[in-house]
């Protein structure tokens, strides 16, 4: 497994057979993301899932290329960690759109609270209402990973030309432990955000059977930054040369847990839930177009964290009066989106397209 002046991972036998691997579970990854493409009933809801699916293909690309050209691994696996930071957020803007919106999660979840628990590991949080606080806090978490990590890695970059970063290093004098420590806070926060959506609202989500795509969106994330970590231990202890032995280490790994995730995904998503129902007519290339779009995502952030809004009102599609809430807006979306053009044409105080919604309090 060492070649090259002593370096772990470098023979060809290795190349091979983690290449390998790493086609298998592209190959099924990519079939399964045609097949929601081509049953694009659900637009609301598929374009999320397309957008998590292409994690096994990212993250088995960058890392076999990662063996492959060492120069350019860090490069490579930055570009494969922004990724997961952006399938967080789509995995929570995914369990939203099951739900019809922030406003039935609201409407039809009203009174219940979050209480403290050892096992939910909220025991240190007060009883919290599920209301519209607590679904914009949950938002709020994930979107925040999805503009630190792009931070943490345009630092990681400028650190490492600068020969100060120690890649894979836990020295007091490298960047690599700070840049780990903000990036675990960064990624706990988003994490725990997901949880808290999952225990607010897991009575409306279990139709759509969230627990296997629940732990299967977490554990592919967890194992890679605890991963690293263990890797730069080892080469810490000295049980690894070096940084860059620690990051092949971590590469082969992934290449290996690619093949998992990739069967994983085919029952966490299967496209079968979507073929019974009515296709539109929609070309291939504009499903493909929708699901790429970014869009959403600005007008999510604009709607999160934009001071300029003061309140808004949470609309949902199914029971429940509408509700205002005096924070800033409200992002509309899936169902809720089409009920609230619907009603558009006839109720002056509700807003189409994500514009805030309601009036003075």
């Amino acid at each position: 497994m060492q070649e090259g002046g002593g370096r772990m991972f470098a023979d060809p036998v290795t190349r091979l057979w983690t290449g390998c691997i790493c086609i298998a579970a592209i190959c099924m990854s990519l079939t399964q993301i045609c097949m929601h493409l081509y049953r694009y009933t659900q637009p609301a809801h598929q374009r999320y899932i397309i957008r998590i699916l292409f994690m096994v293909p990212i993250y088995a690309v960058c890392s076999w290329f990662s063996l492959v050209d060492r120069f350019f691994s860090l490069y490579l696996d930055t570009f494969r960690d922004c990724y997961e930071s952006w399938v967080v957020y789509n995995f929570l803007s995914l369990c939203l759109a099951y739900v019809g919106g922030p406003g039935n999660v609201v409407n039809r979840m009203a009174g219940k609270e979050v209480a403290p628990s050892w096992f939910a590991m909220t025991c240190c949080l007060p009883r919290l209402p599920v209301d519209g606080n607590y679904i914009r806090g949950c938002q709020r978490g994930a979107l925040q990973f999805v503009f630190i990590k792009p931070i943490i890695a345009a630092l990681t970059l400028l650190l490492t030309w600068a020969g100060v970063y120690g890649d894979q290093e836990i020295k007091a004098d490298k960047a690599y432990p700070y840049i780990a420590f903000v990036y675990n806070m960064s990624y706990t926060i988003a994490l725990y955000s997901l949880l808290l959506f999952y225990l607010g609202a897991h009575d409306l989500l279990r139709p759509f059977k969230p627990l296997l795509k629940f732990v299967l969106v977490k554990s592919v994330i967890f194992l890679t930054f605890w991963q690293s970590i263990l890797c730069a231990t080892l080469v810490a202890n000295g049980t690894l040369k070096s940084g860059e032995d620690g990051r092949a280490l971590q590469n082969v790994l992934i290449c290996c847990e690619m093949i998992v995730a990739a069967v994983m995904m085919l029952f966490a998503f299967p496209s079968s839930d979507y073929a019974e129902a009515k296709m539109s007519g929609i070309g291939f290339m504009t499903n493909i177009g929708h699901a790429i779009s970014l869009n959403d995502v600005v007008s999510d952030t604009v709607h999160q964290f934009a001071p300029t809004y003061q309140e808004y009102v949470l609309h949902g599609t199914e029971g429940g009066a509408p509700r205002k809430v005096r924070m800033k807006t409200h992002i509309i979306m899936g169902q809720e989106m089409i009920a609230a053009r619907a009603a558009a044409g006839g109720s002056p105080g509700v807003g189409v397209g994500g514009e805030a919604l309601g009036g003075g309090g």
